[in-house]
């Protein structure tokens, strides 16, 4: 059954990959607007303002996919230097400790991105 909430979705993992998600989860909601909505979208988690993506993220056997957007991941690309990258994704290795205050100041840098309302 394919999940409806980000919730459902990050109980679908379990142990570390789950506390993973769940830290990733939380390190966005508590950083975007109380309006900003969460759903599933692409089969990910998904935080949205209106209608412009904020973020979206995923598990897999091997990382945490990190979407913050193609211009955070640029922004970004000294820091992520040790991480795997794509034009839209960071790979977090489940190896390798969460980057929880680099997540923190990309979510920072990328929701200052946003136009005034």
């Amino acid at each position: 059954m394919t999940p409806g909430t980000i919730s459902e979705y990050i109980d679908q993992y379990d142990g570390d990959v789950r506390q993973r998600l769940l830290i990733v989860y939380q390190l966005i909601r508590s950083a975007v607007p109380d309006e900003a909505e969460e759903s599933i979208s692409w089969r990910m988690p998904t935080f949205k303002l209106g209608t412009e993506p904020l973020f979206f993220f995923t598990g897999t056997k091997h990382h945490v996919g990190f979407y913050p957007t193609p211009d955070a991941i640029t922004h970004f690309s000294a820091e992520l230097a040790d991480f795997g990258t794509t034009e839209h994704a960071i790979k977090l290795p489940h190896k390798s400790p969460l980057p929880t205050e680099l997540i923190s100041d990309i979510i920072a840098w990328r929701l200052q991105q946003l136009p005034s309302t």
